[in-house]
C-alpha cells in the first residue's frame, strides 16, 4: 500500500527542525496528526532541537572541530554560502585572498565571501557572512561590502 507523509518543518531556515509522520491511510494520518499535537512531543522535539545547538555552541567555542560527513557532495556554486560550521583558524596566513581582500574574522572564525542578486532590482549584493550555524543566537551580522 502506498505511503502517505507529512512534513512538519520549525521555520524557513535551512537549520530547521524535520519531523516527518508517515501513515498508510488518510486517517491514520489525521490521528497521527492529532495525537502529535496534543501529547507534546512537539515540545520535546524542541527541547532535544536546543540541546544540540547549545553543544554545538560549546564545542565550537572549546575549539572543536566538525567530522566531515562521508558522502559525496556537490560543491556549492562559486559565491554562494557554505553549508556547516568552520571552526576559527590558527592564523590568518594561507587564507584566500578575494577581489575584495582577505576576509575579515570574527569570534566565531573566517568570514565567508557571498554574492547574491537583488530580489527586485538589478545587480547584486555582496557581503561576508559569520561561519556560525544559521539561527546560533550570537552569530555575527552580514558586513555588507560597498
Amino acid at each position: 500500500m502506498a505511503e502517505i507523509s507529512a512534513t512538519l518543518k520549525a521555520h524557513g531556515g535551512h537549520d530547521a527542525t524535520w519531523v516527518v509522520i508517515k501513515a498508510e491511510t488518510m486517517a491514520e494520518l489525521t490521528d497521527l496528526l492529532t495525537n502529535y499535537s496534543q501529547c507534546g512531543i512537539s515540545a520535546l522535539v524542541g527541547e532535544a532541537v536546543t540541546m544540540l545547538r547549545a553543544e554545538e555552541i560549546l564545542g565550537a567555542q572549546l575549539g572543536a572541530r566538525p567530522v566531515e560527513h562521508p558522502g559525496q557532495y556537490d560543491a556549492a556554486p562559486q559565491g554562494a554560502p557554505q553549508s556547516g560550521y568552520q571552526a576559527p583558524a590558527a592564523s590568518s596566513a594561507g587564507q584566500a585572498s578575494t577581489p575584495h581582500g582577505n576576509p575579515p574574522t570574527c569570534p566565531h572564525g573566517v568570514k565567508r565571501f557571498i554574492e547574491k542578486p537583488y530580489r527586485n532590482k538589478p545587480g547584486t549584493w555582496r557581503a561576508w557572512s559569520c561561519p556560525a550555524p544559521q539561527g546560533t543566537p550570537d552569530q555575527c551580522s552580514l558586513e555588507f561590502i560597498k
